[in-house]
This record gives structure tokens, sequence and C-alpha cells, in this order.
């Protein structure tokens, strides 16, 4: 786990660095709105000084209004660039580990739980390359009492198996990219708490 560990760190900090950066900018960015629309606001007052205070008040909070709202869609895009960011560079550390020893006792793991959902009689899909892994971690399963057969169909996935019945009933997706988007809502928040401490 060492080494995912220092894949998710280098994702955190880099996500951390990202962040700081598009965010200083956005402020910046932000900054620059706010003052044009002060120096909007201010030219706006001297011509219409003669229709009153009350109008002047107005387009001024309407303005302040506007570029509080163009700040924010400018933060929350930058966010939210940095998060997909987050989750691409998790589907890449995901792909990477697939060429790693520890990539024989996840998809262990991934059957594992996907049998216990299915049952004991299933089939194990998976992608061409990760064909040879998978019937060797099926030859040792089988040895529990489990009917356990390697899929002729390959799928399409960075990573991982999807276990079905032998009926086609019941299907349990666990490829890496499946379990991401399952889970993509809760990562989202714990990313942002990370990122940017929001609760």
């Amino acid at each position: 786990m060492d080494g995912i560990d220092k894949i998710i760190s280098k994702i955190e900090s880099d996500a951390k660095a990202e962040m700081q950066r598009i965010k200083a900018d956005a402020m910046q960015e932000a900054k620059k709105i706010l003052d044009d629309a002060r120096r909007r606001g201010e030219q706006e007052h001297s011509r219409i000084l003669e229709r009153g205070r009350k109008d002047i008040d107005a387009l001024v909070n309407r303005i302040k209004s506007g570029a509080r709202i163009d700040a924010m869609r400018t933060v929350i895009g930058a966010k939210d660039q940095v998060i997909s960011r987050c989750f691409t560079e998790a589907r890449e550390a995901l792909s990477k580990l697939t060429a790693t020893k520890k990539y024989e006792t996840v998809l262990r793991n991934l059957m594992t739980d996907g049998a216990k959902l299915v049952g004991n009689d299933v089939i194990i899909l998976s992608n061409k390359k990760d064909k040879s892994v998978v019937k060797k971690v099926i030859s040792s399963m089988s040895k529990k009492g489990a009917k356990i057969s390697v899929g002729k169909k390959d799928i399409d996935t960075i990573g991982g198996v999807a276990i079905k019945s032998k009926s086609g009933d019941i299907m349990v997706n666990n490829t890496f990219e499946a379990r991401l988007e399952r889970q993509k809502n809760e990562l989202r928040y714990e990313i942002s708490r990370i990122l940017y401490g929001e609760k």
C-alpha cells in the first residue's frame, strides 16, 4: 500500500498546489472585477447624481452583486477543475496499479466481494490483458468450493472485474471505473474538505 499512499499523497499535493494557484488567479480576477465594478459605479454615479441618491445606490449594489456572482462562479469553476483533475489522476493511478504485484491481491478481493453478493456459481469478466491473472486467482478460489469460471467476452476497463451469476440475472461491476463512479459523490466531498476546508 506504500506505493498507492505515495501516489495518493502526490495527487493530493499536486492538487493542493494547483488549487492554490487557481484560487490565487481567481481571487486576483475577482479583485479586478470588483475594482472595475467600483470604477464603473463611480463614473455612473457622477453622471446620474441629479437623478437622486436612491438610483445611484441601487445601481452600485447591482454591479457589486454581479461582480460577486462572477467571482463566485470563477472560484467554483476553478474548484471543479481541480476536483475533476483529482479524479483523472486517481484513474491514472489505478491503471498503474494493474502493473504491480499487488494487483493479483486486489483482483482476488474484488472477485471475492462480488462472489459473496452474486453466489457460488459465478462468471468473472475482465479485460483481455487481465485474463491470465484472473485465471490464476480463480484456480486458487475454486479450491474453496466455489464454482467460478472466466467469461468468454472481454470488458472494456482499466482494471478490476465484473462478476455475474451463471444465469446472468445478477451482476456486480467491480471494475475500477465503476467503483470510482459509485464513490464519486463521497470522494468529491472528501476532496473538497481536504483541499478547501469545506464542510
